[in-house]
């Protein structure tokens, strides 16, 4: 509630810095004793590098990652490439994608609004409802965009994109 808080009255910040994405991603993973899940597969190239907060997009990561674990099936990839977005300028992708049920019809509309949960019988279940709100708005704070949809084979897979800088689309 103390994060929500802050995002409302806009006294969240970035701490920016220059990381390797990838290296992010794996600290991410390691430090919730991920790193040899074999319920996860990550497909991290080297060398992408961009300016972002290191804690925000842990929390970000940590999310969705732990969301795909908790209410998806194994396994549990995450990719993370660069790419050309539809008005030309290079975005960095990091895509989280799981082989469960996937999300239903009516909860993709509301699937980042704060204390909601998608499935009626998780409301007793430990969370807040607050995790994807949170990583949306450290999203927003980035100037990026996520969205969630499902997988045509089943699952479901969120996908976040966030703009890189001219120097930094230059590597």
């Amino acid at each position: 509630l103390m994060e929500i808080s802050r995002f409302d009255a806009r006294a969240a910040e970035l701490n920016s810095d220059e990381i390797d994405v990838a290296e992010a991603i794996r600290k991410t993973l390691q430090a919730r004793h991920w790193a040899d899940d074999d319920r996860i597969r990550a497909e991290l190239p080297p060398d992408i590098r961009a300016r972002l907060d290191p804690r925000r997009f842990d929390v970000v990561i940590a999310n969705l990652v732990g969301n795909a674990l908790r209410h998806g099936g194994a396994p549990v990839t995450v990719l993370l490439r660069t790419e050309a977005s539809s008005s030309g300028t290079l975005v960095l992708v990091v895509e989280v994608a799981d082989r469960g049920p996937g999300i239903p019809a009516a909860a993709l509309p509301h699937i980042f609004d704060r204390f909601y949960k998608a499935d009626a019988a998780r409301t007793r279940s430990p969370g807040s409802g607050l995790g994807l709100a949170i990583t949306l708005e450290n999203v927003n704070l980035h100037d990026g965009t996520i969205r969630a949809g499902n997988l045509p084979g089943g699952g479901a897979v969120f996908t976040v994109e966030i703009p890189l800088r001219a120097e930094e689309a230059g590597r």
